[in-house]
């Protein structure tokens, strides 16, 4: 964008991106009882730090869920982009979502093919655009161009976090199944884990189309 734009496209056009990629960092340290210092959604003067939003927060070492929170925290940007594209398509373009293939896959079969997510992501797709007028549509690709752009982006710092989170979710999935095991309910823990991957990856086939609309849109202007 920057390449294509110039320095100032990062704010006016990846500034809305930034906000809901720091705030995604701030909803989720304060869910998991971490201590906020600092919130910066957008920093109008980035060029004197080469921060362009940031969240400082602080965790007791010894407290689980406040490591475990360090994991969901880093990718947090992810989540929440994801969610705010999926609520302009719900509320701008009034569009009627559809997962029952996806839910029915999971119910019957206890796991889910890639491309029957690829068709989840294709069929909402569809349907968030069959409905609409042509000026909203217009409204959601920019929508989508100027939170693609930067929101998914997470920095070097933000897999630094999700590393402090990963060998504690490891430790405590590894004491929690062996218990559940014992008591035969390991199929609940499962099902819920299949659930959560199935529409991770589901939020990741819509996060990687509309990060190439944004580039091919980019670049398009970048020659004009």
């Amino acid at each position: 964008m920057v390449n294509n734009l110039g320095n100032s496209s990062q704010l006016i056009v990846g500034g809305v991106g930034v906000i809901i990629h720091e705030l995604g960092h701030a909803i989720f340290a304060y869910l998991f009882g971490h201590k906020v210092t600092n919130v910066q959604l957008l920093n109008l003067n980035y060029r004197q730090s080469g921060s362009l939003g940031s969240v400082d927060h602080k965790w007791n070492d010894r407290n689980v869920y406040q490591m475990l929170g360090n994991f969901f925290i880093g990718l947090a940007p992810y989540y929440m982009c994801s969610l705010a594209l999926y609520l302009l398509q719900k509320f701008l373009l009034k569009a009627q979502f559809s997962f029952s293939t996806l839910i029915q896959s999971l119910n019957v079969n206890k796991s889910v093919s890639i491309s029957v997510i690829f068709d989840s992501v294709l069929d909402n797709m569809k349907s968030s655009f069959a409905n609409a007028s042509w000026w909203m549509i217009l409204v959601y690709v920019l929508l989508t161009i100027m939170i693609a752009s930067t929101g998914y982006d997470l920095s070097k710092n933000d897999f630094i976090t999700v590393n402090k989170g990963i060998l504690p979710w490891i430790v405590v999935l590894l004491v929690l199944g062996s218990v559940l095991y014992l008591f035969n309910l390991r199929t609940v823990v499962m099902t819920g884990a299949i659930y959560f991957v199935a529409f991770s990856i589901l939020f990741m086939f819509h996060a990687i189309v509309s990060i190439v609309l944004s580039m091919v849109v980019i670049k398009i202007l970048g020659f004009i």
